[in-house]
Order: C-alpha cells, then sequence, then structure tokens
C-alpha cells in the first residue's frame, strides 16, 4: 500500500556534494621573496579576476581564472518522514499518523561537470550540469511490517559561489550552492541549498612553486525543500501487499485498523481495495494524493578533502563526507586557462 511514499520521496535527498574551488588567492611569505618578485616582474595583464593586477602587486599569487571541473561522486542520506497525510480522487486528504517508519534512505551516484570563474580575486561564481542515478529505500515497522525500494534517474543543474582566501599558508574556503535535480518519477525537481565552510593549509613545493598540495576540514549545511504535495495513479504503482494482509484489512479484523476514525478507515479500505482490483487484472484508476514532509537526520554533516595542483592548469582533489547521517565520496580533475 505505501509503494507510493517512495516516489513521493523520489530523490529528495540528493546526498549534497560540495562543487566549490578548492584553491584561493594566496598571500606569498616574506622568504619566498624571489618567487614574489618573478610574478610581480610578469604582472597580470588579463580579464579576470578584476582587480587581479593589485592583487598580484600586493603579493597575492592568485589562480588562473577560468576551470572546467568533471567530478564523479557517490553517497547516501538518511531521511525523517514526518506530517503524512493520504487521500484519494481529489476527495481530501487524513492524517496518516499512525503509520511508523522505520529506516528510510536514499543513496546517489553521479556524473557532473562545472564551469567556473574567479569575479574577484576571493569570489568565484560556477554552474553545475551532471547526470544522477539514485534509489530511495523505505521500511514501515507499524501497524504493519513493509520494506521497499524504488530507482530513479534524472538531471541535475546549479548555481554556486566561492569566498576564498589565503595567508602564509592558511587556507579559508566557504562555498555556497543552489541546485535543481529532476527525476524520471517525480514531477517536481528537487531543490537543495548547500554551505560549506571549510579551513585548510597549503603547502608549496620549494624547488616547482606552482605545485601545491592543500588539506582542509570543514562542515556542510545541508537543506532541501521539505514538503511533497502530489498524487500518483495506482496504475503507477506495483502491487506490494500479500493476499494475507488484503484479505485482513477488507474484513475489517486487524486490532489497528479498529483503532483508526472513519476517515482513515475510508482511504485504507479504498486503497486497498484497489491493489487487490490490479492484482486480480481488474480496472482500477485511483488516484493516491499525499502530502508529507522530510528532513535529513542532521542538516549538518563533516567533511575532510585534500587537492593536489601539479600547476596552476591541472589539479585534482578528493573529499570525504561523514556524520549527521550522511556520507559521501568526491572525486574531481580540474583544468583552468587565463582570461
Amino acid at each position: 500500500m505505501m509503494k507510493f511514499i517512495i516516489y513521493a520521496l523520489g530523490l529528495s535527498f540528493l546526498v549534497g556534494t560540495v562543487y566549490g574551488q578548492a584553491g584561493a588567492g594566496m598571500k606569498i611569505a616574506n622568504n619566498q621573496k624571489h618567487y614574489l618578485d618573478s610574478i610581480q616582474r610578469v604582472g597580470y595583464p588579463y580579464r579576470f579576476p578584476i582587480w587581479g593586477r593589485k592583487a598580484v602587486y600586493k603579493g597575492f599569487d592568485i589562480q588562473y581564472p577560468v576551470g572546467v571541473m568533471l567530478n564523479l561522486n557517490a553517497g547516501r542520506q538518511d531521511v525523517t518522514i514526518n506530517n503524512l497525510e493520504v487521500g484519494f480522487n481529489g476527495n481530501g486528504l487524513v492524517p496518516m499518523d499512525f503509520i511508523k517508519f522505520g529506516k528510510v534512505r536514499t543513496t546517489m551516484q553521479g556524473l557532473t561537470s562545472r564551469i567556473d570563474l574567479w569575479l574577484l580575486p576571493f569570489l568565484d561564481l560556477y554552474a553545475i550540469v551532471g547526470l544522477v542515478h539514485a534509489k530511495t529505500n523505505v521500511s514501515i515497522v507499524s501497524p504493519f511490517q513493509f520494506t521497499s525500494e524504488a530507482k530513479f534517474k534524472g538531471n541535475t543543474f546549479g548555481l554556486g559561489t566561492t569566498i576564498a582566501g589565503g595567508y602564509h599558508g592558511i587556507v579559508t574556503i566557504t562555498d555556497i550552492n543552489y541546485t535543481w535535480t529532476h527525476l524520471d518519477k517525480l514531477d517536481e525537481p528537487v531543490k537543495a541549498l548547500m554551505v560549506t565552510p571549510r579551513l585548510g593549509y597549503n603547502y608549496s613545493f620549494k624547488k616547482h612553486r606552482e605545485r601545491a598540495i592543500t588539506c582542509w576540514i570543514g562542515t556542510t549545511g545541508f537543506y532541501v525543500n521539505k514538503g511533497t504535495v502530489g498524487s500518483i495513479s495506482l496504475s503507477d504503482l506495483g502491487p506490494n501487499m500479500s493476499q494475507e494482509q488484503i484479505d485482513k484489512i477488507l474484513s475489517e479484523g486487524e486490532a489497528w485498523y479498529q483503532a483508526l476514525d472513519p476517515g482513515q478507515k475510508l482511504v485504507v479500505k479504498e486503497i486497498t481495495k484497489a491493489i487487490k482490483d490490479k492484482i486480480d487484472g481488474l480496472p482500477n484508476d485511483l488516484q493516491v494524493d499525499y502530502s508529507l514532509e522530510k528532513n535529513p537526520t542532521s542538516h549538518w554533516s563533516m567533511l575532510v578533502g585534500m587537492q593536489y595542483q601539479f600547476n596552476k592548469r591541472w589539479q585534482v582533489r578528493s573529499e570525504l563526507g561523514f556524520l549527521g547521517g550522511r556520507s559521501s565520496f568526491l572525486l574531481s580533475g580540474n583544468y583552468r586557462w587565463r582570461w
């Protein structure tokens, strides 16, 4: 009966991925005067970032302003469901507070690309496009036991900004992005906001100043559109109740069913009848209407990451997210150029 909940949830909790630029303009230390003199001597005759020339003359080593990144990412997110209401054929919704959920989890894998521009020496703007594959697992523990899984695929688009800076090796990076993900089984896009402050250290090789390793630790705030309202035709759902369970509900012999109010009994019985008709091969055009709220088990999680810069054109990067009912992995490659 409750498989529609899986479709309602969909990929409501795309596991958040930090897409922001990991590098930052770095204030060159006094003991690196030879390197500072060399970049100031070359100057900065490029369009971006704005104020790039001033930053170089003040002793900052800045990145090439334009980049393209390819990201492979995977993760999972635990979810809580509240305020479930269900109805049928537009006859109004009734609360289903007697249903108790167990573990609800979304897992995903994605391939995305990102193009970015350092508009200012400390401000990066970017756009994201990509493909996602995911599945949602839902379990109900009371008044009956039920588990099921649904798979999804779709595309994602996002916009973001990174505010970053560095001083004598210490780097601060704060990333903010907003994404829209369209899935094949949902009418409305999943919208997610991520805020990720990070603190790290950048180590430059003495003999190769353009080569560097940056390590960081941070935290991620993850927020999605928590309200989900819609309707699903029963013909789009596979039957997922045993004949024994159907018979018990239709005979009104279950103790939990007897405890329901009249509106709840009507909804449960009509949906169960429609499922029985579908199993028996009989036509039934019942529309299941629903409303629910979902949230991550925690809006905040931790992350650690590292970037290796071969030179100012090529970088590779990896990040791990953990805690807060969330785990994630990111591997990316980045190519940059001047403009």
